[in-house]
């Protein structure tokens, strides 16, 4: 065998073998991103245990590339301060009720809840997705430094109270805990006392006679806080809040750093979120109510026509409040258009 068969025999080997030694390399360790969040939501609550369970399963379909820790309201900052906190990076990731946030904003109010005039959770999403909702959250998240990913919806709220509300003009004279906002407005028509305090803080609240009445997320939660142990009455569903959105975000820059894959399993997670959060607590609500009924509770509920008055002062709350900020009159213009367009509003 002449000198350059050699050659060739041996530079084939060696290429050979380094195939072999390519093909059979493990790959690259990929980074692993383990992050904070903090909800509006008091751990324990179905409102907390239906985002804990949907971030599992994010870290499993991103074989634990994602990690997420789930941390209560009130972990890091109190919830009038999520939002800007996640967007300083005292957190990467937000579960924000931005009723919570019409201090800095009168508009986010509108965005957590238009109050009586929504009447069921999906049309609430189609205006989201589809009719520009989900852009004017993603613009008003990015002033505070968070990107918006996404929405999770709860539907009508009760109102735990000492004192019996069966018709709207028992709401007259009562101190009512109630964010900032709309609702704040609706209840002032009523002739109430709002009084603007954080989920952590109704329990104590109503225990110590500070306020007289709640409206807070759902029976579910209601149940889970114990707030049964310190009301007499439960009016649901109330007029106030039919359906209320809470918001996920993330710190931009966390977000930047993140690869296009976890990006798009992280806007994927919201919507399994969102419908964990509101199954759950649908089915919870009932078995909730009967429970607190069989502790002692007086189940009320408001006539037809108080109804109907309701959404009335909801229209008229509305038609004022968009006056107080241009992202007030953004959000509730375009709600307000939504529903005209669906004939939901003349």
């Amino acid at each position: 065998m002449n000198k350059k068969a050699i050659a060739g025999i041996i530079i084939i080997a060696m290429v050979l073998s380094l195939s072999m030694v390519i093909g059979y390399a493990k790959p690259a360790k990929q980074k692993v991103f383990n992050w904070r969040a903090q909800t509006y939501a008091v751990p324990g609550t179905i409102g907390f245990k239906t985002q804990a369970v949907a971030l599992e399963h994010l870290k499993k379909v991103t074989g634990g590339r994602l990690n997420i820790k789930l941390n209560g309201v009130g972990t890091f900052v109190g919830p009038f301060q999520q939002l800007e906190a996640c967007g300083k990076g005292l957190f990467e990731m937000v579960h924000n009720a931005d009723a919570y946030n019409a201090g800095l904003d009168p508009g986010f109010a509108p965005i957590f809840s238009l109050i009586g005039l929504w009447d069921e959770p999906r049309e609430v999403r189609i205006w989201i997705e589809k009719y520009g909702g989900k852009e004017i959250m993603a613009k008003t998240y990015a002033k505070y430094g968070v990107h918006y990913i996404g929405s999770t919806l709860i539907g009508a709220e009760p109102i735990m109270s000492k004192v019996p509300l069966r018709t709207l003009k028992d709401f007259k004279g009562i101190k009512i805990r109630t964010p900032a906002g709309l609702t704040s407005m609706l209840f002032k028509k009523l002739g109430a006392s709002p009084v603007p305090l954080g989920g952590s803080q109704i329990y104590t609240a109503l225990d110590t006679g500070v306020i007289d009445a709640a409206e807070f997320v759902t029976l579910k939660e209601d149940y889970d806080a114990g707030l049964y142990e310190v009301t007499k009455y439960v009016l649901w569903p109330s007029f106030h809040g039919p359906i209320a959105v809470v918001n996920w975000g993330v710190n931009e820059k966390a977000w930047s750093k993140l690869p296009e894959d976890l990006k798009a399993a992280l806007e994927m997670f919201v919507y399994e979120a969102d419908a964990y959060y509101d199954y759950w607590s649908a089915a919870a609500d009932y078995p909730a109510l009967k429970k607190m009924v069989e502790k002692g509770l007086v189940h009320i509920r408001l006539s037809n026509e108080d109804y109907k008055k309701a959404k009335e002062l909801s229209l008229e709350v509305a038609l004022e409040y968009k006056k107080k900020s241009p992202l007030a009159n953004e959000v509730i213009t375009s709600i307000i258009n939504y529903l005209k367009l669906t004939g939901k509003l003349k």
